[in-house]
């Protein structure tokens, strides 16, 4: 098939999503990426030129829908794959009917978009890429009894401060975290590497704890664009990225989550902050089960959650119509 991928906008994180989903697409495909600020005289080119079956982009806020209505006109298949939702739906829901196919990652916001009668939308979350989060021995600076990567919402604030206050295990957390965490400064517990990080770091960190905390974003946040307060059922894609390491993982529980992983042999969730506490003292001793568990949930990514295999999906689906 040849496809035309066009560029999000974004950055950070972004990048690494584009790079991965360009990098899989071109192994069985024809593959142009296409950045949309570069106009639309260098998309009519491209069009005439290429001759691309389908186009994809992911996020869609910052792309001029104009492009979409080019696109169409040269009988282009459309697909978006929304990796905001549901915390930033209000924005999707105005590009809800904008293009042929919609993939979401989350399965509240799927629930939305059929009972607002969009035939074309699918649940299809984010993946690992087993190529970057692989299990492997790191240097002691990467090493934590717990771990925490990701941005500092205030409910990740409450159980960073749970876990300081209610245990004296050394934890690592990675981000921009200094300012929340000021008044733990003098905790010879507590180590803060601050600022973002890239992927392969990132699955340094992983490797190197015992165990990896891992909350979801909340759905209401004052940030959030969620005026319908939409609250998300589906798993983020950190818990691949967590597995694809072999690297042992608390998870927030969500009811999403037995639809990827089997609970209590291929991952352990939590419900309550009690429960989160009981489980980090069992599974801090508990090594062999901590592994074996790790292990099982590795081999369920490889099997079914890594971008090869979202991309099949997603394909199988725009092939089929």
């Amino acid at each position: 098939m040849r496809i035309l991928f066009i560029t999000s906008g974004y950055q950070g994180i972004y990048d690494w999503f584009e790079s991965w989903i360009h990098d899989e697409l071109k192994k069985e495909h024809k593959v142009i990426f296409y950045y949309f600020n570069q106009g639309v005289k260098e998309l009519e080119s491209i069009l005439q030129s290429f001759k691309p079956e389908m186009a994809l982009t992911l996020v869609g806020y910052k792309m001029p829908i104009a492009i979409v209505e080019f696109l169409k006109q040269y009988g282009v298949k459309t697909s978006i794959w929304l990796t905001e939702d549901p915390y930033n739906i209000d924005r999707s829901i105005g590009l809800m009917n904008d293009f042929d196919y919609l993939f979401t990652i989350d399965t509240a916001a799927l629930e939305f978009y059929k009972k607002k009668g969009l035939k074309r939308a699918y649940h299809l979350p984010l993946a690992a890429n087993p190529n970057v989060f692989i299990p492997k021995k790191v240097p002691g600076e990467f090493e934590s009894d717990i771990c925490f990567v990701g941005y500092p919402y205030p409910d990740r604030i409450q159980l960073l401060e749970f876990i300081l206050e209610k245990t004296s295990y050394k934890v690592r957390v990675i981000g921009n975290w200094s300012r929340y965490l000021r008044s733990y400064w003098q905790n010879s517990n507590l180590n803060i590497d601050e600022g973002w990080v890239e992927p392969p770091i990132v699955a340094n960190y992983y490797n190197g704890a015992k165990i990896v905390l891992n909350s979801h974003r909340p759905s209401n946040l004052r940030q959030n664009k969620n005026k319908l307060g939409i609250a998300g059922k589906s798993i983020n894609n950190r818990t691949f990225d967590v597995a694809a390491c072999a690297a042992f993982q608390l998870i927030e529980f969500r009811e999403d989550l037995s639809n990827h992983f089997v609970e209590n042999e291929e991952i352990i969730a939590f419900r309550s902050m009690k429960d989160l506490l009981e489980k980090v003292h069992y599974y801090m001793k508990a090594d062999k089960e901590r592994e074996l568990i790790a292990h099982k949930a590795r081999i369920r990514v490889l099997k079914e959650h890594t971008f090869q295999h979202r991309l099949e999906q997603m394909l199988s689906v725009i092939g089929k119509a």
